[in-house]
């Protein structure tokens, strides 16, 4: 072990620092003028506000929770009230788009989540906790789920309360995803993005004026009827080794092309002290994705714990090419 340490301190040196590339606030000033709050009040005279991002001329998309059964909603921008006329809705997806009669603020322009790999460099922007503008926030593409015809982005930029609705952008400003939920738990970063492609679908279908929930979004549903990443979570959260090992199972039984599957079966087996199932494991969510970081690092963490040095030496390389920054971090941590 003390060698595996000597080494560390050896390649402090041979990685640099690299600070994130992000467009500073003053380049995003023209985006910001297609986000606006939504405002939405209820029957028993509670208010709520969320996010909400300009998708086409006289369209804002938001999430559907943010206005599920409200009594009315409004957008509001720079202090002026703007009534929709219109609304698609999702409700599965969990996304809503309003439509306006003459709404003067200019619409993004629309990528693809398809485009996206795996630590792409991100920004969320959005109205946090009532802010009255919107605010970055800066991450990685840490995940891509495929469902129901999209991906669904899990990001490192973080979002809070009253972040519902807003955009997830590309280095290009090209919107990729709308923030949607986070995880619960306070270990693991999950923050998650439904994809834009869903936002181009809704636009196609009819428009409705009913602002009652017609069921509830994917993400709420019990435990069991959730999508595989998300059961996967509280399990890794609460240390139950062997419930996330049986999920995880599962999940490479149904999806065997999956990295993140494979890495999560990894990840349970490492804990549980198998650590040669694990490096199986996790060799094979590397072999799938050879962009999946957190393999990687899981490798490394086992190659110090066995005081394999140049498996130490080549699994850092690895992490350097995909993610200077956390290869530094790594390095300084140890």
């Amino acid at each position: 072990m003390y060698s595996v340490k000597k080494l560390i301190l050896s390649l402090l040196f041979l990685f640099p620092s690299h600070l994130f590339a992000y467009p500073p606030q003053s380049e995003l000033f023209g985006l910001s003028e297609s986000m606006t709050h939504i405002w939405v009040t209820f029957k028993d005279g509670v208010t709520g506000t969320g996010s909400g991002i300009v998708v086409k001329k006289n369209h804002v998309a938001t999430n559907c929770h943010v206005l599920a059964d409200s009594r009315g909603v409004n957008a509001v921008k720079y202090f002026k009230t703007y009534v929709p006329i219109a609304i698609y809705a999702d409700w599965e997806n969990d996304l809503c788009i309003l439509k306006f009669d003459d709404l003067p603020l200019p619409p993004v322009n629309l990528g693809k989540s398809d485009n996206l790999n795996y630590e792409d460099k991100v920004f969320a922007l959005t109205f946090p906790n009532d802010n009255p503008i919107p605010l970055p926030s800066y991450g990685h593409v840490k995940a891509l789920y495929p469902f129901n015809g999209g991906n669904i982005i899990r990001t490192s930029a973080s979002f809070t309360l009253g972040s519902s609705g807003g955009g997830l952008f590309d280095l290009d400003f090209n919107l990729i995803g709308i923030t949607t939920f986070k995880s619960p738990g306070r270990r693991f970063g999950n923050f998650y993005c439904i994809p834009v492609e869903w936002v181009e679908r809704l636009l196609q279908e009819e428009p409705q004026i009913d602002l009652v929930s017609k069921g509830r979004p994917f993400w709420s549903l019990p435990d069991e009827e959730k999508p595989f990443f998300m059961q996967i979570i509280m399990p890794m959260e609460k240390k139950k080794w062997q419930k996330m090992l049986d999920i995880a199972k599962r999940w490479t039984q149904a999806d065997e092309d999956s990295a993140d599957a494979w890495y999560y079966l990894g990840y349970a087996k490492a804990k549980m002290g198998s650590l040669d199932y694990a490096k199986l494991f996790l060799n094979q969510a590397y072999k799938l994705n050879d962009r999946h970081l957190e393999s990687l690092v899981e490798l490394y963490d086992i190659s110090v714990t066995q005081s394999d040095i140049n498996e130490s030496q080549r699994i850092l390389e690895l992490i350097k090419v995909i993610n200077p920054d956390r290869a530094n971090y790594i390095v300084k941590k140890s």
